[in-house]
């Protein structure tokens, strides 16, 4: 479970984040709409723990990842908590599809290789991309592509996994598989964040929808998700 406690947030004299409040909960898929600049990003950032807030609280499964204010914890305790999905891919062009799930988690030493190239494996079976795990992003689809990236953030298996724009490059055949995806990885129990201004996508894969406007969320914070 996901709790954000009035999370605000400045760049300068422009606020971006003001006062959001929200909630999400295993196996819902969570979308928040908005336009470009509306602070839609910012929040996932901070999620994610990429970028610091000024103040205000994050709590997933019970714990304290952000403190009133504004500071975060030790980061190593994000490492099981939140994956994100960043809309670019970020694959590494000079890593086969194996290494680029692997790398992070053999760089940190959160596995042995054996255990990682075994769990890639058993991610990418899932994501039905197992015969790319020796080819290079170069040679995959944009679809493809974004499968990866799912099996990367998905390698430690977290509570919240995040994504941002996660159709803004795709056909809406490719775009179906990955709403598809999405629904599997609900259904396992993963709490799902989407921030998207694409309003056919997220009617069709929410939950339940947050809009955010001007730095300031609307909706139903608290909602339960009603499963489709």
């Amino acid at each position: 479970m996901l709790r954000v406690k009035n999370l605000n947030k400045s760049f300068g004299k422009n606020l971006v984040l003001n006062d959001v409040n929200f909630e999400a909960q295993q196996g819902e898929i969570l979308v928040i709409k908005g336009e470009s600049g509306a602070g839609k990003t910012t929040l996932i950032r901070c999620i994610c723990n990429l970028e610091e807030p000024d103040s205000g609280q994050i709590e997933i499964d019970q714990v304290q990842m952000l403190e009133k204010t504004g500071k975060k914890r030790n980061a190593d305790i994000y490492q099981d908590k939140v994956g994100l999905v960043f809309q670019g891919y970020n694959l590494f062009p000079h890593l086969n599809i194996m290494d680029n799930l692997t790398v992070a988690v053999l760089s940190q030493k959160l596995m042995s290789k054996e255990q990682a190239e075994e769990k890639a494996l058993q991610t990418l079976e899932k994501l039905g991309i197992r015969d790319k795990a020796d080819q290079y992003p170069h040679q995959l689809s944009g679809g493809q592509k974004q499968r990866v990236a799912i099996g990367r953030s998905i390698m430690l298996n977290p509570s919240i996994l995040c994504f941002d724009e996660p159709t803004s490059a795709l056909d809406s055949k490719t775009t179906e598989g990955i709403a598809e995806i999405i629904r599997l990885l609900a259904s396992d129990g993963i709490c799902i964040l989407i921030i998207t201004h694409d309003n056919e996508f997220a009617d069709k894969i929410a939950t339940r929808q947050l809009h955010m406007v001007k730095s300031k969320l609307y909706g139903n914070p608290e909602g339960i998700a009603i499963a489709k």
